[in-house]
């Protein structure tokens, strides 16, 4: 049995603490004890630095190193036990738009410093590891993977009844139907079905930046094609003055999982503005919309290198003229949706299932053990 000691700040049921630890721990069962050293009420945090007494290892991830746990950080480093250091962002090129650069700017030098003294760095992708390679002994790409449990979804064609029922519809609904231009209706077979093609932006209120990007191109999107196209975002707000559902943000990724599901998009978006903090992010966007068999457009940059342009995804440069095209040939070509969405899933869920991925995080931390 491998007893790994785990401090983190994101809470058990956060997106990264279920992809990169809490997750490949469960699949590994009878293999790998986790124990959680860092307990939440929602608001404050109780760190048990007994968790790591007879732990095999100690890990910490992300933002934990800071000034008040650096104490536990040394003491771990000082057990003579392996101390791993797992990251899914680079702290250390935080964008200045960023909007939680305020909270990460103090962890940057303390995460410098672990970097440079953890006897293992586990990072999510190549981009990030080349971005640690220098700053680190040793780093290894722990890729994310998709727990099956939480993603596998019997597939159902949209239509009228689905798209009333998953709440998006309603009193109080904005009017999908833009100011000119050839409308699209429910009816056109341009739809790919009866109801309007959906088109789904995930992820958190964080991603602005990016989404400023690709606002214009989504205007025109909507003015072309009226109440044949339907924009929701889910865990950011809509771009000011686009004609588009907003739906919370939920930190439950069991949650999340089941809320996109239940949206059944048939387009999912992924923009990304092209700089040094988005070009170290994984392509779990991809992996996410492809489990629901939706088609993609993701930005054309390094997190999206598992994407094949025109078989499992579209990518899309920076500018907005190349996303317009992007979004307008998915709304108009059913078929090509439907093809690239069916591709992308059995890509995903043969390949990138946490079934099959957990046995690399526990090669990875075994090795780790085994080596010190």
């Amino acid at each position: 049995m491998l007893t790994l000691a785990a401090y983190s700040l994101d809470l058990p049921a956060y997106a990264c603490a279920q992809l990169r630890l809490i997750g490949p721990a469960s699949r590994l069962a009878g293999r790998v004890e986790l124990r959680l050293g860092a307990v939440s009420d929602g608001r404050d945090y109780a760190i048990d630095a007994s968790a790591m007494d007879g732990a095999d290892a100690v890990v910490f991830q992300r933002y934990f190193p800071m000034e008040p746990t650096w104490p536990l950080v040394e003491r771990a480093l000082e057990s003579g036990r392996p101390v791993i250091f797992d990251l899914d962002d680079n702290f250390l090129a935080v964008p200045e738009d960023h909007p939680m650069r305020d909270r990460l700017a103090p962890v940057a030098p303390y995460a410098r410093e672990l970097l440079a003294r953890a006897d293992l760095v586990t990072v999510s992708s190549p981009e990030l590891a080349r971005a640690f390679r220098g700053l680190a002994r040793t780093v290894a790409v722990l890729p994310n993977f998709l727990d099956e449990r939480l993603w596998t979804f019997p597939r159902t064609p949209r239509g009228p009844a689905a798209h009333y029922q998953d709440g998006l519809a309603g009193p109080g609904r904005a009017s999908a139907r833009g100011p000119g231009g050839p409308h699209l209706t429910p009816e056109n077979p341009a739809t790919g079905g009866d109801a309007p093609v959906r088109v789904v932006f995930a992820g958190t209120p964080s991603h602005a930046a990016d989404l400023a990007l690709m606002a214009p191109a989504l205007a025109r999107v909507k003015e072309r094609f009226g109440e044949g196209v339907e924009l929701v975002f889910l865990g950011c707000p809509a771009p000011e003055g686009l004609d588009a559902r907003s739906l919370p943000f939920g930190e439950d990724y069991a949650g999340y999982a089941r809320t996109l599901a239940g949206l059944a998009p048939d387009i999912g978006l992924a923009p990304l503005a092209g700089n040094a903090f988005n070009r170290c992010k994984s392509a779990v966007k991809w992996l996410e919309y492809s489990a629901l068999g939706a088609a993609g457009v993701y930005a054309d940059l390094p997190p999206y290198a598992p994407v094949r342009h025109g078989l499992t995804g579209l990518k899309a440069a920076g500018d907005a003229d190349a996303w317009e095209r992007a979004v307008s040939l998915l709304v108009q070509d059913a078929d090509l949706r439907r093809a690239l969405g069916d591709r992308a899933r059995a890509e995903v869920l043969a390949r990138w299932g946490l079934t099959r991925g957990a046995e690399g995080y526990y090669k990875v931390w075994r090795r780790a053990v085994d080596e010190r």
